[in-house]
């Protein structure tokens, strides 16, 4: 039986959503830590840009657990349902942020509310056959890549609409001269809320003991007496659950959430790094972009990413199988670090403005171009490590607690990530 196409879809709809809130920040995070912390010098934002982007992994720690467990108790549907209200919650009052405080108390909350990930990720393992796992997989990094299109772009249209649009309507609402940063905040809300009643009425619950005890209490339809009486207790019994210790006690489990550490750390640092690095001036160690050129430059990378997932992806997997795949993307983030140095070197001696100009790229695109493909193929070690992940998996009851333990693994490494990169780029500049 192939996987539910339905299903997937409506999955795969509200996993955008998470993704979103991340990278809608990127365009505007700098210049929010500016506003909100006015005389702080300037190289020093990459710090406190860095803490606001890696609060949200913190808190996730304290609390993907627990989601995680309770999802295979007491079923993935209402559990994603809480992690979209408190999603959509916390970006309003991010999208408020007169402080530092508050925005970094925004981002923690958000963190401890949206649970959702690590139990749509035991979704997709629930409705996903082995046959399948090779063009499902790709599809979940979709919502990462799409995100990376979408996000910054409507991050940069949406921003400081005052002083962006003065003329419009938009740009007169006295509410959003004060609070600049609200429409691209309340916009995820929005699509967080919207996202809760697609799953609401479009998604079936997917864990096993909770949808054959929803089965049992529907009405039987006319052929229901020809199938054989299933006892009541067999219904009722819990699935075999593994505690946080028996899983980590297993090795192939251990190799899985080691590999998934080291390639977020790398990941994260460097998406936070990455916007750093092209904003920040020059003498500073950056290129000096406009943020409508750092969402481009995202923009085009989502692009490359989407069309490598669906075309590229499933055939090597086909042809390579998931261990020689990994060892060889997982080389592409050497070059990835080794790039923006040099190009920061050629932006230092560019009098002529040959390779950058007025926050804009021009000959340094022949250096921009390798670095976002290096940026892609890099990244798709994320959902072969999905792959590994469920595979390591004891049993399908366990899909929901082992998702929650890779997260917390991966939001350890999200939360060291931008900060110590933060914290490096600012001393070395």
């Amino acid at each position: 039986m192939g996987v539910k196409v339905r299903q997937l879809s409506v999955l795969l709809a509200a996993r955008i959503v998470e993704p979103l809130s991340y990278t809608i920040l990127f365009p505007f995070v700098n210049r929010m830590v500016e506003d909100i912390l006015p005389n702080i010098p300037k190289s020093s934002v990459g710090k406190y840009s860095g803490i606001i982007e890696s609060i949200f992994a913190f808190s996730s720690v304290l609390f993907m657990y627990q989601w995680g467990r309770l999802s295979d108790r007491i079923g993935r549907k209402p559990v994603i349902l809480a992690g979209l209200c408190g999603l959509g919650f916390s970006m309003c009052m991010l999208g408020l942020s007169k402080s530092f405080w508050w925005a970094l108390g925004a981002r923690a909350l958000c963190g401890a509310l949206c649970g959702n990930a690590s139990v749509m990720r035991a979704v997709l393992g629930d409705i996903t056959p082995k046959k399948d796992e090779g063009w499902v997989y790709p599809l979940w990094t979709i919502g990462w890549d799409l995100s990376c299109v979408i996000g910054p772009a409507l991050g940069a249209l949406l921003q400081t609409p005052a002083s962006q649009y003065p003329s419009s309507w938009i740009g007169q609402i006295k509410f959003l001269e004060k609070y600049p940063y609200f429409l691209p905040c309340v916009l995820i809300s929005a699509l967080s809320f919207l996202s809760f009643f697609l799953i609401l009425f479009c998604l079936e619950e997917t864990h096993q003991v909770h949808k054959d005890l929803a089965d049992k209490h529907s009405t039987p339809d006319e052929t229901s007496h020809l199938l054989p009486e299933v006892p009541p207790d067999s219904l009722n019994a819990p699935a075999p659950v593994h505690s946080f210790l028996q899983l980590l006690a297993l090795p192939k489990v251990r190799q899985v959430l080691v590999s998934v550490f080291f390639i977020t750390l790398t990941a994260m640092s460097f998406d936070a790094g990455f916007v750093l690095f092209t904003y920040s001036p020059i003498p500073l160690g950056g290129i000096a972009l406009s943020p409508s050129s750092i969402a481009l430059c995202l923009s085009i990378k989502g692009f490359i990413s989407i069309a490598v997932s669906l075309l590229l992806f499933p055939l090597a997997h086909r042809r390579f199988g998931m261990r020689p795949l990994y060892r060889l993307f997982a080389t592409c983030w050497v070059g990835i670090f080794a790039i923006p140095p040099l190009m920061n070197v050629l932006a230092a001696g560019n009098e002529s403005g040959a390779w950058v100009e007025n926050g804009t790229l021009k000959g340094l695109w022949f250096l921009m171009g390798p670095l976002v493909l290096l940026y892609v193929f890099g990244d798709l070690c994320f959902p072969l490590n999905m792959m590994a992940l469920n595979a390591a998996a004891p049993s399908p009851s366990s899909l929901g607690a082992l998702n929650g333990i890779s997260l917390i693994v991966s939001a350890l490494a999200r939360t060291m990530g931008p900060a110590t990169f933060g914290q490096v780029f600012s001393d070395l500049s």
